[in-house]
């Protein structure tokens, strides 16, 4: 596993090195990113397929290979989708404003590509754990369910996303807030709630597939990293951006008052 994770720092760098001395921009640090969860998660579909036929008939490795697998392609169709999404948008804005104090100043843009480094090897932890370890329960009613929550999250972040980029697509739009769909009956950032909600549900797929305590509880980085990043950074980040260019727009205000920030019925 310690290759996957010295890998995933060295494309990093090497995405760093590229944004920040030769094209200085952001351009490509969410294709790196996403790009690399893309590839672990192949690598883990196709290391866990051929492990199931080579291994088939032998019920604790087939059942503890078809728990990775689902897993590996939960972080390929959510990655993906990301990928495509921010790559579509930094090509439609020319730049993604989270960058515009530090593109120009590599020690600070080396910070933002470290943390993604962090991102990405923590998230992918319960995966290679789980199939690392390959012996797991058989899936059952919880983990059916789960995987039904997850398309359901899953499904939410592409919808709000949609939404959004409908709304500031729209000329009237330009220069106002969205304070509607998702983003005005679920709360102020929807896609925030959903990356956390997928993250602790797949922990949770892998949590009961782990039979070793250890293990459970090092796979709790990974939803507690994502927990961390949308609560604490992700979202005061864009609700100091929306404060201080709607501060006198009294609609604004006031969806702040009738909408949830990000989780429902706590804040």
């Amino acid at each position: 596993m310690l290759w996957i994770y010295l890998s995933v720092f060295l494309i990093q760098f090497i995405g760093f090195l590229h944004s920040a001395f030769l094209i200085k921009s952001e351009r490509y640090y969410d294709v790196f990113g996403c790009g690399t969860f893309v590839l672990v998660g192949l690598l883990s579909l196709v290391k866990n397929y051929f492990y199931e036929i080579e291994h088939i008939g032998e019920s604790g490795y087939v059942y503890g290979l078809r728990r990775a697998l689902i897993v590996s392609i939960f972080i390929i169709v959510w990655s993906s989708r990301l990928l495509i999404f921010l790559n579509d948008r930094i090509k439609r804005n020319k730049k993604d404003k989270r960058f515009d104090k530090v593109r120009n100043n590599p020690s600070k843009f080396f910070i933002y590509w470290f943390m993604q480094s962090l991102w990405i090897n923590f998230t992918i932890t319960p995966l290679l754990l789980v199939t690392h370890q390959h012996f797991s329960i058989s899936l059952g009613l919880i983990d059916y369910i789960l995987i039904l929550l997850w398309s359901t999250f899953f499904t939410i972040e592409a919808v709000a996303d949609g939404q959004k980029t409908l709304f500031l697509g729209k000329p009237e739009n330009k220069g106002k807030f969205i304070n509607q769909g998702l983003w005005k009956s679920l709360c102020r950032h929807p896609n925030y709630l959903s990356e956390i909600m997928m993250h602790w549900i797949i922990y949770l797929i892998c949590f009961r597939g782990l039979d070793s305590y250890w293990y459970k509880f090092i796979s709790l980085i990974s939803p507690l990293f994502i927990s961390f990043l949308m609560l604490k950074i992700s979202t005061p980040m864009m609700e100091k951006i929306s404060d201080e260019k709607f501060s006198g727009n009294p609609q604004y205000q006031q969806y702040k008052k009738s909408t949830y920030k990000i989780i429902p019925f706590i804040n």
